[in-house]
C-alpha cells in the first residue's frame, strides 16, 4: 500500500475522528503517503492531524454557485479537472467516510480499484463496499442498537486493528501564546479552575438551554470557585450574550472568537468541558481535557462519544431515545432531564478524578445513565456504566449486537452476553425461518434459471421471493431485535451486480443462508449461550 486516499466532506468533528484511523494506517504502512479530501471550509482542521501528507480541498459552495448560476458547463469543467487530478494520483486505496451520493459519484468517477464506503456500480447505483462500512451505514438507520464507535468503523473500514486509542489535534504555539493572552486580559487568574460551556449545536434540538448552563456556572462557583469559559460558533453570539450577561465577571466569553487552532488551545486550557455531541467536544478530547458530556435527542454516548479513556457520558435514557436526525423533536423534553446540580456534581467529581464520586452520583441522579469511556480487550471503544443500575433490554439488545458482530466480522472469541432476553430470542427464530425461507425460494429461482426452459415458472418463482425479500424487510421494520440484521441484509443486496440471472439468484441464496445463520446466532445468544466466532 503506496497511495491512501481518505475522503471526508462532512463535520469539524468527523474530520478529527479520521485522526486515529491515518495515524494507525501510519502505523502500519509507514512508507505510505496519505491524502485527505475535506470540503474547504474545514480544511484547516488537518494541519493539526498527524499523518497527512497532502490536505485536498474541494469548494462545494462555490461549486454550488457555479450550478446555481446555470453554468453547467462551468460546473462539469471544475469536476472534470478534480477527477482527473485525483486520478493522476493512481491510489492504492480509497476510503470514503461520507456517507452522500455526491462523494459516492466522486469515487466511482476516480475508479481506485480497493475502494471502501460509498460509491456506485456501474450503472448508477449506490455501492457500499466492505462489511464494516454496510454495517456502519445500517446501525445509522437503527441507532438503537448501534454496536460501535464512528472511529472503530473508520479503523476497521481501513483494515487497522491497532492505532491510537485517542484523538489527538497539534495545537500551533501561537495560538496558546494567543489565548494566554485573551485569558490573562480576561482576569484568569493561575490556579483558579476554567470550565469550558460549549454552547452550540448544529440544530436548536441538540443545545443545552441557556438557563441550565447558568445554573452550572453558579453551583461550580460556590463548590470550586471556578470561572466558566464560553465556546461555539459566531452563530452561537445570542446565547453566549444572555449567559455573559446572567453572569457577569464569572464568565469569559470566547463564543465565535477563536479559529480552529485558538479553539484547541482554550480548550486545553480548560479543567474540564461541559459540552453536547459537538464538533469541540471532539476536539477537547484531542488536546486532553476531560469531558462531562451530555447526550440527548439523537446523539448516542455508544457511537458518537469522546473517543479516549475516562470521559463521563451522560445519557437522558427517555423511551423516545435516539431520535431520529431528519425529524424536529417539537417537545424535547429530554434535555431537560439534565438537573444542573447532577452535572455540577459530575463537573467536579471528574475534575478531582474521584470516579468513587460518580458512580455514587449516578445513584443520586437515575434519571440520567452515568457512563465512564474506555475500551475493551479488543482495543475497541466501549461506554460502561455506572453505579448499579440495571442495563435496560435496549441497552443489553445493544450489547448482544456488539458482542455478536464482532465474532462476526473480526473473528473474536465466543463471549457469553451474561444476560437473557427470551422474546428477543424467539423474534431472532422466527427471522431465521422467514430467511430460510427465502433461501430455499432463491435456489428455485437459481435452478429455473439455469435450466431456461420454463420461463413463465421462473417469473413467478422469482415474484414470489421479491415477495419473501419484502416480507424480510417488512418484519425488521416492525421488530426491534430483527432491524439491524435486515437492514445489513438490504446493503448487502444493493451489492449485488450484473445481468447473470443463474449466478444473481445464487448470490442471493447466499445472503438468505448467512441471514439465517447470522439470526440463529444471535438467537442464541440472546437465550444465554455464546454466539459463535465466524469471520464474514
Amino acid at each position: 500500500m503506496r497511495r491512501v486516499l481518505v475522503v471526508n466532506l462532512t463535520r469539524f468533528g468527523d474530520l478529527l475522528q479520521t485522526g486515529p484511523t491515518i495515524a494507525g494506517l501510519r502505523e502500519e504502512h509507514p512508507d505510505a503517503h496519505v491524502t485527505v479530501v475535506v470540503e474547504r471550509n474545514f480544511a484547516a482542521v488537518c494541519d493539526g492531524l498527524p499523518g497527512i501528507d497532502r490536505v485536498w480541498p474541494i469548494d462545494l459552495d462555490a461549486l454550488g454557485r457555479t450550478m446555481l448560476r446555470d453554468d453547467l458547463l462551468g460546473a462539469y469543467r471544475t469536476v472534470e479537472a478534480l477527477v482527473t487530478a485525483l486520478r493522476a494520483e493512481r491510489f492504492d486505496l480509497a476510503l470514503n467516510y461520507s456517507s452522500s451520493k455526491m462523494s459516492a459519484v466522486l469515487l466511482r468517477l476516480i475508479g481506485v480499484a480497493d475502494t471502501r464506503g460509498w460509491t456506485m456500480t456501474s450503472d448508477g447505483h449506490r455501492l457500499i463496499s466492505h462489511p464494516w462500512s454496510r454495517l456502519f451505514s445500517a446501525s445509522c438507520l437503527q441507532r438503537r442498537q448501534a454496536p460501535f464507535n464512528l472511529v472503530d468503523y473508520y479503523k476497521r473500514v481501513a483494515g487497522v486493528r491497532r492505532g491510537p486509542q485517542a484523538l489527538a489535534y497539534r495545537v500551533p504555539a501561537a495560538a496558546h501564546a494567543a489565548v494566554a493572552e485573551r485569558l490573562a486580559a480576561a482576569g484568569a487568574a493561575p490556579g483558579v479552575p476554567l470550565v469550558g460551556f460549549q454552547l452550540g449545536a448544529s440544530r436548536a434540538v441538540r443545545r443545552w438551554p441557556a438557563a441550565r448552563f447558568v445554573a452550572v456556572a453558579r453551583l461550580l462557583a460556590e463548590r470550586i470557585g471556578a470561572r466558566v469559559v464560553l465556546c461555539g460558533g459566531g452563530g452561537d453570539r445570542p446565547v453566549a450574550e444572555e449567559i455573559a450577561a446572567a453572569l457577569g465577571p464569572l464568565a469569559i466569553d470566547c463564543c465565535g472568537r477563536t479559529s480552529v487552532d485558538e479553539l484547541g488551545a482554550l480548550l486545553a486550557r480548560c479543567d474540564v468541558l461541559v459540552t453536547g455531541d459537538t464538533g469541540p467536544m471532539h476536539m477537547a478530547v484531542a488536546v486532553g481535557t476531560p469531558v462531562v458530556a451530555l447526550f440527548f435527542g439523537p446523539a448516542l454516548p455508544f457511537d458518537t462519544g469522546p473517543y479516549a479513556p475516562d470521559h463521563v457520558c451522560l445519557h437522558a435514557e427517555v423511551a423516545c431515545a435516539p431520535c431520529d436526525h431528519n425529524v424536529t423533536c417539537l417537545e424535547p423534553f429530554c434535555r431537560d432531564t439534565f438537573a444542573p446540580e447532577a452535572v455540577a456534581e459530575a463537573v467536579v467529581a471528574r475534575r478531582a478524578g474521584d470516579w468513587t464520586a460518580l458512580a455514587a452520583a449516578s445513584v443520586r441522579w437515575p434519571d440520567v445513565a452515568w457512563y465512564r469511556t474506555g475500551f475493551d480487550a479488543e482495543g475497541l471503544f466501549e461506554a460502561v456504566r455506572l453505579g448499579p443500575a440495571a442495563a435496560s433490554r435496549a441497552e443489553t439488545l445493544r450489547r448482544a449486537y456488539r458482542l455478536f458482530w464482532k465474532a462476526e466480522l473480526d473473528g473474536t472469541p465466543p463471549a457469553p452476553l451474561g444476560a437473557a432476553l427470551p422474546a428477543e430470542a424467539r423474534t431472532l427464530a422466527r427471522l431465521a425461518e422467514l430467511a430460510s425461507e427465502g433461501r430455499a425460494q432463491a435456489a428455485r429461482v437459481e435452478a429455473l434459471a439455469r435450466d431456461a426452459a420454463d420461463l413463465a415458472g421462473l417469473e413467478t418463482a422469482a415474484r414470489r421471493l421479491e415477495e419473501l425479500d419484502a416480507a424480510l424487510l417488512r418484519f425488521g421494520a416492525m421488530h426491534e431485535p430483527a432491524s439491524l440484521l435486515c437492514q445489513v441484509l438490504r446493503f448487502d443486496k444493493e451489492n449485488l451486480d450484473g445481468d447473470d440471472v443463474p449466478a444473481l439468484a445464487a448470490a442471493t441464496r447466499g445472503l438468505h443462508d448467512r441471514l439465517a445463520e447470522r439470526a440463529e446466532r444471535l438467537a442464541t445468544l440472546l437465550q444465554g449461550g455464546r454466539t459463535d466466532a465466524h469471520h464474514a
